[in-house]
């Protein structure tokens, strides 16, 4: 996993030459930003939209979930599957999974000019075969903004157990 973090921050370097990350924590019950109003508010919106994306997979509102995604987007699932954008929204879609619940929760912003790294954990309630199973998991997701929105262009999870 830290190999995966360095080579994203590599990377993302590369778009970013001479960026400053500006860091944010975020507990499950407080909010701590260091850093300028702008950098503060831009982390603040990317821990909304995470929150917002959860609801949305909960609510199956999958049209509007997947304008967070951008065309390029790639997940690494817990079980080490690597998924385009095409294959996740057919998963989503047409899956034998409901997610009843999904809360994300102590997550950390990193921004780098027009780029933004989010970690966290979550833990999902998940209706598969007629049984509810809980999935506990820490995300890495890498976001960059277009059009004056932050689209997800990457995402990394992690099987933490329960």
């Amino acid at each position: 996993m830290r190999n995966i973090v360095g080579i994203t921050l590599i990377a993302i370097g590369a778009f970013t030459a001479g960026a400053r990350p500006v860091i944010a924590r975020t507990a499950p019950a407080q909010s701590t930003v260091m850093g300028s109003d702008a950098s503060g508010s831009a982390e603040e919106e990317i821990k909304k939209e995470e929150l917002k994306r959860a609801d949305l997979i909960v609510h199956e509102k999958w049209n509007e979930y997947e304008k967070y995604l951008a065309d390029d987007y790639t997940r690494i699932s817990s079980g080490g599957t690597l998924e385009d954008k095409k294959e996740v929204m057919a998963g989503f879609r047409s899956g034998p999974r409901k997610v009843i619940v999904r809360e994300p929760e102590d997550l950390h912003v990193r921004i780098y000019g027009e780029t933004a790294i989010l970690q966290g954990q979550r833990t999902s309630w998940v209706r598969e075969a007629g049984r509810v199973n809980t999935r506990r998991e820490r995300f890495t997701e890498v976001l960059i903004k277009r059009d004056g929105q932050w689209m997800l262009v990457a995402e990394h999870e992690t099987n933490v157990g329960k």
